[in-house]
């Protein structure tokens, strides 16, 4: 009867165990969900800055120059340090909300960067990029 013993006694701490194993497996799935959660984030990050580097690749290849808007907004700016949404529409004579659409664009092709200030206005300036454009397309000197 001896093995009986203590296979009866064995039975308590299987008990334990197996609530650890339960715990442990809940852990795991939580974990999982975790790490899903975060590939979907990684996937749509990586389709981000594909659609940028996308954006970028249309502005500088030679074979889709930007529209003539868009590249006097870019020479109006490389007259100016910096400038607000209303002056480029005035310069340009264009809508207010034309003049915002374009400076977006030209944003998310990182040719130009922004300054939003708290009373809504926002002033832009030329970046390296857009200054790049303009060199290689001799329009500024």
């Amino acid at each position: 009867m001896g093995w009986i013993a203590d296979l009866l006694k064995e039975i308590p701490s299987a008990a334990r165990y197996k609530s650890e194993l339960e715990e442990m497996e809940r852990e795991n799935t939580k974990l999982k969900q975790k790490v899903l959660s975060l590939e979907s984030e990684n996937n749509n990050l990586r389709q981000e800055i594909q659609r940028r580097n996308d954006v970028i690749q249309k502005v500088e290849s030679h074979g889709a120059p930007l529209e003539e808007i868009k590249i006097n907004i870019l020479v109006f700016m490389s007259k100016h340090e910096e400038v607000y949404t209303q002056h480029i529409a005035s310069a340009l004579k264009i809508g207010l909300q034309a003049a915002q659409f374009h400076l977006e664009e030209l944003q998310d092709a990182a040719l130009i960067s922004s300054c939003a200030f708290m009373e809504n206005e926002t002033s832009w300036y030329l970046a390296q990029g857009g200054r790049k454009y303009l060199v290689r397309n001799k329009l500024i000197t």
